[in-house]
């Protein structure tokens, strides 16, 4: 045992001591951070696409102009808000214009705010009727100009507010050309991005009303100026038809189910933002589990090649028996995968209490993943789940001279690892159903299975079975894999097929060092 303690120690230090372990270890966060942050700067870098649209309708773009704007003054009254609270001077660098508006805007009861973007969107496009919010014709001309002049990346890197011009830039059409063939042109030779038609009479039917872009990817614009057509458009098919708005915004209510759980006690009561958090944090922990186990197999295989190449199996297994050996390394690379294991769960619980806090939402996402039973959970079935994967991959893998034939010989053995990913989704959608009790108890499956079943929760006997059967599973692998081990490390020759891995396993005893080639 000291001996295997020894080898444990040198492996581990051997493979923390490294440049490249540290590197990567301090990689993990910068990739997780570089996969947050890219997307989101290309977001903000991205130009807005430039629009047409040819409207023969007379009154559909006016509407859908009239539809964005509104939906851009309630974006800024809900974010003039903010500063006012919370930042004078980010309230005090607004325009003129749009601090007036958003005194008017809070100024009013939660009610009437609507009404009154809904007064300012008549007004600024052409209906001149009277209204009751004195800010529409005191302030209304100012806003509007504002809002048309106003550079949508200057805005949003100034006061953190998107504008819809920010994505989506509509431009004029000239009037003194061929108006289809000028658009094709431009399409072609990428000025613009896309252009739309709008039939005659969109509400009778959509006639004539085409998309026309030579991206085929990007359908971000066509999906945004669809929406808010549509809705218009069913708005006139309502009154065209007599249906009052109050009785169109009822037949169009959806009926919501309140989600309620019963607790430990019996009684039935809400379900929280954290309660529905904790059903996928499973999922979050097995992926993390399937990474912890893959890269420290890895890692362990990876080791015991490379000694095997340069030939320094046979001085270590003239000091110590191939069974302490094999025990030690894989001991060594547990200690140094339960580093990598730590460093990322360090920085998934950062991750998980800093997120809402940044996006202003009060959910105690921390506490959820926190919770006891994930994190025995998981620390249970890392190690054995290890134990289980490390043991068969360092007894195929010796059987190997270099890592290209390791990785033909083992993929049998990742088989039950990728099945285990493949079914995540199923398990955590029923955690205790038919399919997931049983594949908890295939050992190769077990540990995934049982910490993707973890919100379940499975009953307590489970755990206490399944912790038993891997138990038992690790004990067999492991007296299989000595087997291995002891006969891999120091044999030459042809690569080992199924019959000698089957020979190896099966024969009472196996002289060590005796090659694969000469047991055919």
């Amino acid at each position: 045992m000291n001996r295997t303690f020894l080898v444990a120690r040198e492996e581990f230090w051997q493979t923390v001591g490294t440049k490249a372990f540290w590197i990567g270890l301090a990689a993990f966060p910068v990739i997780i951070a570089l996969a947050i942050a890219v997307p989101l700067f290309l977001e903000k870098a991205k130009e807005a696409r430039p629009y047409v649209v040819i409207d023969h309708s007379g009154f559909l773009l006016n509407a859908v102009e009239q539809a964005v704007y509104g939906e851009d003054l309630t974006q800024i009254g809900q974010r003039g808000r903010e500063f006012r609270r919370e930042d004078n001077e980010g309230y005090a660098a607004l325009p003129d214009p749009i601090r007036a508006y958003v005194a008017a805007w809070m100024g009013l009861d939660e009610p009437d705010r609507p009404l009154l973007v809904e007064a300012l969107g008549r007004r600024a496009f052409g209906d001149a009727s009277a209204t009751p919010f004195e800010f529409v014709d005191s302030g209304g001309v100012a806003l509007f100009q504002w809002w048309e002049e106003a550079d949508p990346a200057k805005v949003d890197e100034r006061h953190d507010i998107e504008l819809a011009r920010r994505h989506y830039e509509r431009r004029p059409v000239p009037a003194d050309l061929d108006t289809i063939g000028w658009l094709n042109d431009q399409i072609h030779s990428g000025k613009l991005f896309a252009y739309f038609v709008i039939g005659p009479d969109p509400v009778t039917s959509d006639e004539g009303c085409r998309y026309v872009s030579n991206n085929l990817t990007d359908r971000g614009l066509r999906n945004w100026f669809s929406r808010r057509a549509e809705r218009i458009v069913r708005e006139h098919r309502m009154e065209r038809s007599g249906v009052a708005p109050d009785t169109a915004d009822w037949i169009q209510a959806s009926l919501a189910f309140e989600a309620r759980k019963i607790d430990e006690r019996g009684d039935v009561e809400e379900v929280k933002d954290r309660d529905k958090f904790r059903q996928f944090v499973p999922l979050i922990f097995t992926y993390l589990l399937w990474l912890a186990v893959f890269t420290s197999s890895q890692m362990l295989i990876t080791s015991t090649i490379e000694e095997k190449s340069a030939r320094i199996m046979e001085i270590l297994v003239s000091s110590v028996s191939p069974e302490e050996l094999m025990l030690g390394k894989i001991a060594g690379v547990a200690g140094a995968g339960l580093i990598v294991v730590g460093s990322w769960a360090t920085i998934l619980f950062g991750a998980i209490a800093i997120i809402p806090k940044v996006m202003g939402a009060d959910i105690d996402l921390g506490g959820a993943a926190a919770d006891p039973l994930f994190l025995a959970s998981f620390v249970m079935y890392f190690l054995l789940g290890y134990l289980f994967y490390a043991s068969l991959l360092v007894g195929v893998g010796s059987l190997c001279g270099t890592l290209k034939e390791a990785q033909n010989v083992m993929w049998p053995v990742m088989i039950p690892l990728f099945t285990a990913i493949f079914s995540m989704k199923h398990v955590g959608e029923d955690p205790n159903g038919l399919l997931a009790r049983i594949l908890s108890f295939v050992p190769p499956f077990t540990p995934f299975i049982m910490m993707n079943r973890a919100a379940g929760p499975p009953e307590w006997w489970e755990f206490v079975l399944t912790g038993l059967l891997l138990l038992v599973s690790i004990w067999l692998v492991v007296k299989g894999a000595s087997r291995l081990f002891r006969v891999g490390v120091l044999a030459v020759g042809a690569r080992p097929g199924l019959g000698d891995i089957a020979r190896i396993l099966f024969t009472p005893a196996d002289l060590p060092g005796q090659s694969v080639s000469s047991r055919k």
